[in-house]
């Protein structure tokens, strides 16, 4: 019977233990909830920059149908990017034109944006380079 005794008393979990299993526990779910947080934050970081790389390529696109006057159709691209995104701003810019030699062809289109969902509001800017060749058939 004494033999009996000692035995239950022995068994189960106390209140401390209970208590430092749920801070354990508790710590454990706060990082998963921020780690949660931060994968959210890179997956709205990265389908912006798809975004941007979209509409830099679309007015490529849209230089390349106009050879002639590559820079007329950028007020209007500018105008689309701003309905389709508020806050949004893109410019297209002739780096290599005081170059020596200089290239007239190669154009920098830049997408810039800010995103404040998450706190402060942090500016972002995406440049794109291409190249415009007339080819001239013989």
């Amino acid at each position: 019977m004494n033999n009996r005794r000692q035995w239950r008393s022995g068994s189960g979990f106390t209140l401390l233990e209970v208590l430092v299993t749920l801070l354990v526990l508790s710590i454990g779910l706060v990082g998963l909830s921020a780690l949660q947080l931060r994968s959210v934050q890179y997956t709205h970081s990265s389908y912006q920059r798809t975004l941007a790389s979209i509409y830099a390529k679309d007015v490529a696109e849209r230089m390349w149908t106009r050879l002639d006057d590559p820079m007329s159709i950028v007020e209007q691209w500018n105008k689309d990017l701003g309905a389709q995104q508020p806050n949004w701003t893109g410019a297209v810019t002739r780096p290599f034109l005081t170059a020596t030699p200089p290239d007239p062809d190669v154009y920098d289109i830049t997408v810039n944006w800010s995103d404040s969902r998450f706190g402060t509001a942090t500016a972002y800017a995406f440049t794109y380079r291409v190249r415009l060749l007339q080819v001239i058939p013989f």
